[in-house]
């Protein structure tokens, strides 16, 4: 009878001392390169999506934010003629490696199948990791893995205001537990809007709202609350690609630049007391109203290729009528356009350029437009977009259009801080996008690369636009809280944060 006790116990012994885990790794893919693939930025999403899929199993789940993981996995496809290698690399979020392990193949019937076996070399790994730092002492393993989360109660977020946070079975938003953030937000609005355009304040306090959806622009005055006073429609066979309004000695003019068919044909509209009067039509320019390096407000434009989608040179413009001029050029760094770039200057007046590339890469180039920096981490993010036919790539891309993506806007404050929108989503491959959280990065340079200054927190829904009125100290994000229907327009609202 003895003998069976000690047995008994020995086996319990061992059972405690086994290692388990209360719940699944967290893992996150959080980018794939791709290196002599045919369709570059298709290989990297169908390769991203496959691996995250993959390594889903009872011990592991996939996350769809790096916030979320314990562990962030990148890599690498190479291919050469017909063969190809994967090469991926497990590490946390300070950068520690965890584990590495590749696949390969001969032809591209084997790339789903390597994939599988990539996942299950790395789930592998990861659990003999996280098994043996289980076993290490319960306060070491705790302090070393805690996630760090905000712990402020603005919804402006700075680096110096993350602290741990305690462990706990049940977690609340933090505005729950620390009070109401500042900030206002409005009801819902009619219509799934990509675009915003900011006007004046009036007298009484209320400020001109102006939102587009691909053919609508809604112009609302918001004070208490957003009261819509007109709106004005355009053609089926137009798109709405960008709007901007301009403050003038006649009044607010809001240029609206416009896709119809493969041609830009933009239109300037005047607020002419509660309508929306065209007073210029055909304009061959994509618009910008925007502050230039933090600067004054001006007009920018920029012509359209009959090959390229952006030509030349960014020019300073003004209007008389349909007769539009241009002055001052600005010339454009690689992967820059009217719609991706700004400028900033240091602390010494140094004057830099910024642009976002085809990959959402923040990229910093000196006065010669020489690239300096380049962001690790991925910005911008836009479900916007306008097509034009491509039938000589038709036979490689499958599609009889090329689609060209909008970008979040690049916004520079006068102190020179450097304001972008980051977007994450659950479907980005190829040519379809589907965001469904974003914030706000506001960015400073340190004298070699762009450091985070403050971020808002995420919104629960995908961000098209926003946008800082720096004299009132107000941040305005654009939110998509429903996407618009075979028979509905959808619903966008606007929150209003303080900026301090």
């Amino acid at each position: 009878m003895n003998k069976y006790v000690i047995i008994c116990a020995v086996l319990l012994v061992s059972l405690c001392a086994a290692p388990s885990f209360a719940a699944p790794l967290r893992v996150f893919v959080s980018e794939i390169n791709a290196v002599g693939a045919v369709n570059k930025e298709e290989m990297k999403q169908t390769i991203l999506l496959l691996l995250a899929s993959r390594i889903n199993s009872d011990t592991i789940s996939s996350v769809a934010t790096a916030a979320e993981a314990d562990v962030l996995i990148s890599g690498t496809y190479v291919a050469i003629g017909k063969v190809f290698s994967v090469d991926a690399l497990a590490r946390t979020a300070g950068g520690k490696s965890l584990a590495r392990a590749f696949v390969q193949g001969e032809n591209q019937d084997e790339l789903i199948p390597a994939i599988g076996k990539l996942a299950d070399k790395i789930r592998s790994e990861l659990l003999k990791q996280f098994a043996a730092s289980a076993a290490a002492p319960a306060a070491a393993t705790v302090s070393a893995n805690l996630p760090v989360v905000p712990a402020a109660k603005s919804d402006i977020i700075r680096p110096s205001e993350l602290q741990p946070a305690t462990t706990a079975d049940f977690i609340k938003p933090r505005e729950m537990e620390q009070g109401s953030a500042s900030g206002w937000l409005s009801k819902r609005l009619t219509g799934s809007a990509n675009l915003m355009a900011v006007g004046s304040v009036r007298a009484d306090g209320s400020r001109d709202l102006f939102l587009a959806e691909d053919r609508r622009v809604s112009y609302y005055r918001q004070a208490g609350e957003m009261r819509l006073i007109a709106e004005r429609e355009l053609r089926s066979s137009e798109k709405i690609i960008s709007l901007d309004i301009l403050e003038s000695t006649t009044g607010s003019e809001l240029y609206v630049t416009i896709m119809r068919g493969d041609d830009v044909a933009s239109e300037v509209w005047q607020l002419q007391g509660d309508k929306l009067v065209v007073t210029a039509e055909k304009l061959p320019y994509f618009f910008r109203v925007f502050a230039l390096a933090g600067g004054p407000k001006k007009l920018y434009a920029q012509s359209m290729g009959r090959e390229s989608d952006f030509y030349g040179d960014v020019f300073e413009a003004s209007r008389s009528g349909n007769v539009v001029t241009l002055k001052n050029p600005v010339k454009m760094p690689r992967f820059g356009t009217i719609y991706t770039f700004n400028q900033f200057r240091d602390a010494a007046g140094e004057l830099f350029t910024l642009a976002i590339n085809n990959d959402n890469y923040l990229i910093v180039y000196d006065r010669d437009l020489k690239e300096l920096w380049r962001s690790n981490d991925k910005f911008g993010g836009s479900e916007l977009f306008f097509q034009k036919e491509d039938l000589a790539n038709s036979r490689t891309t499958g599609d009889n259009f090329r689609w060209i993506f909008m970008n979040q806007r690049i916004q520079v404050t006068a102190k020179g801080e450097v304001l972008i929108g980051k977007n994450d989503g659950f479907w980005v491959l190829g040519n379809a996008r589907s965001y469904k959280k974003g914030a706000v990065y506001a960015l400073y340079w340190n004298g070699s690369s762009l450091e985070e200054k403050w971020r808002t927190r995420e919104t629960q829904n995908y961000m098209p636009d926003y946008y800082l009125d720096e004299a009132r100290g107000e941040l305005l994000i654009l939110q998509v809280v429903q996407r618009a229907g075979i028979s509905s327009r959808g619903a966008s609202s606007l929150a209003i944060k303080t900026v301090k």
